[in-house]
């Protein structure tokens, strides 16, 4: 009974501080942003991580759809292929000690679609001249018509 009573307030005490150990460490996505559209194909992944240094041996890794991408060593960022548009993708990604348990996750949805380069049809720094000669043509013809045909008054 002692053993036993000795060995639960052991692991009373000795958990909690396993657990605080760890429970510092954290990942987040930051690029790209939750529930946005991304071009299908190569995006990269950009990801803050707090309470731990990368350069301490931990080490980082992007799932796409519960499919895993490579490891990241000593890099916040990465790319990765989002391989098809269809529907919404969660991207997770994982914080590993050095010892390889993972200890921190979060996870997005993003939407992948193919991007179409759509320039704007209206260009501002045409119209500007385009209007003044256009003003300037319909004033000279106004004046000239007024030349042409003066006004007679009786």
């Amino acid at each position: 009974m002692k053993r036993f009573l000795a060995l639960t307030i052991f692991l009373m005490l000795a958990l909690p501080s396993f657990a605080s150990a760890q429970s510092n460490a954290s990942i987040k996505i930051v690029k790209p942003g939750d529930r946005r559209n991304v071009e299908l194909g190569k995006i990269t992944v950009t990801v803050e991580i707090s309470g731990v240094s990368l350069n301490e041996g931990y080490t980082w890794q992007v799932w796409i759809d519960n499919d895993p991408q490579g490891m990241v060593n000593n890099e916040p960022e990465t790319d990765v292929v989002i391989p098809q548009p269809s529907g919404p993708h969660r991207l997770r990604a994982e914080l590993y000690n050095p010892q390889g348990t993972m200890i921190a996750s979060n996870e997005i949805l993003v939407l992948a679609a193919p991007i179409e380069d759509h320039s704007d049809l209206f260009n501002p720094a045409w119209f500007s001249p385009l209007m003044l000669g256009f003003t300037i043509v319909v004033i000279g013809l106004v004046v000239f018509a007024l030349k042409l045909h003066p006004r007679q008054v009786t």
